[in-house]
């Protein structure tokens, strides 16, 4: 598990004017055609060049950090790789807000910030130059990537000063922890001293707020997933496919998830049927009558043997409705 050298950390507020303002946050879309979305999930349901995008992103950063050919923390390489070929993908819709103001209350109430998974890839979407005054609408989409590290998260952020420059990758570890001089609990992004200037604060601000949302939503309450099923193959053929620099699999459908524990399938002796495939079960917080909560696992469970299932989702105040992209105009 990677981890920043705490003697080598900078709180996200100590930034001030050391920005330096050239590298942006990597993102693809198709702004030069003036084309938006109405959420992002849309965008990979209704537009084969988003979902190619997507691939193609992905392919370009497994084969660059197994190059080294970037700039990143020791370790974080194999993090990333690891949790783009293995682990899922998370859409959060960039107007989806949770239903309590008091969300963020949660993780500062545990003293920890908990993923569902031992990783996680996160989509976001944005709306640049102004095309569209709704709330929901997108037209530019982010990828990051999120591991456990103890009690908090590690962010993995992708950077770039244009298409032709060198990928830096910021490493962003978020936690609870108690403020130096007031002692209140509260969540704090800390940056390596090595990346001083990398990302202002409104960059980093804009990254932590959408993964803890994702994380909220997968691991305290209900909501909606955008899910994807591969094959039992498809993990295998995955890694064969980002190893010679071509596109991975990826395709989602639209499931429901809950926070409560998924019910556990009873064993049968003798060989009655088959183990399921292997799959990772969601950690999450149990609530109990009395207000406690209680932690529960992620969990790897199945028989490799009979097959992979890597499940990707999306998280939004979905309304399912008839769309004719046929008819809109750009």
């Amino acid at each position: 598990m990677n981890t920043l050298d705490r003697r080598n950390i900078i709180n996200t507020t100590d930034i001030g004017e050391k920005y330096r303002g050239d590298l942006k946050i990597v993102s693809f879309g198709r702004i030069s055609e003036k084309i938006t979305y109405p959420s992002v999930r849309e965008a990979f349901k209704s537009d084969p060049q988003i979902k190619d995008a997507i691939k193609h992103l992905l392919s370009q950063l497994y084969d660059t950090l197994k190059r080294k050919d970037a700039y990143f923390q020791k370790g974080v390489d194999e993090e990333v790789c690891d949790a783009i070929l293995k682990y899922p993908k998370i859409i959060i819709e960039r107007d989806f807000e949770p239903a309590t103001d008091s969300w963020i209350d949660a993780f500062i109430e545990e003293g920890k910030i908990k993923l569902p998974f031992p990783k996680i890839c996160v989509i976001g979407g944005h709306m640049l130059d102004g095309y569209s005054s709704s709330m929901s609408s997108v037209n530019r989409f982010s990828f990051y990537t999120v591991s456990q590290d103890y009690d908090g998260i590690l962010i993995a952020a992708f950077l770039s000063s244009h298409s032709k420059s060198p990928l830096h990758v910021a490493s962003i570890r978020v936690e609870v922890a108690a403020h130096d001089q007031t002692q209140v609990l509260g969540i704090h992004p800390v940056i390596p001293e090595s990346q001083l200037g990398w990302m202002n604060d409104e960059m980093i601000h804009v990254v932590v707020d959408a993964i803890l949302r994702a994380i909220y939503m997968m691991t305290y309450h209900t909501g909606e997933a955008y899910i994807s099923v591969p094959t039992p193959k498809d993990v295998a053929v995955n890694q064969k496919k980002l190893r010679k620099g071509k596109a991975p699999l990826i395709e989602f459908r639209l499931i429901s998830i809950t926070g409560k524990e998924q019910p556990k399938t009873p064993s049968k002796p003798h060989g009655e049927h088959a183990s399921p495939r292997q799959h990772w079960r969601r950690g999450h917080w149990r609530s109990y009558k009395s207000g406690k909560r209680a932690w529960i696992e992620p969990m790897l469970v199945g028989d490799e043997a009979n097959g992979k299932i890597i499940k990707d989702y999306a998280i939004g105040n979905y309304k399912e409705k008839r769309y004719d992209w046929a008819s809109q105009t750009t």
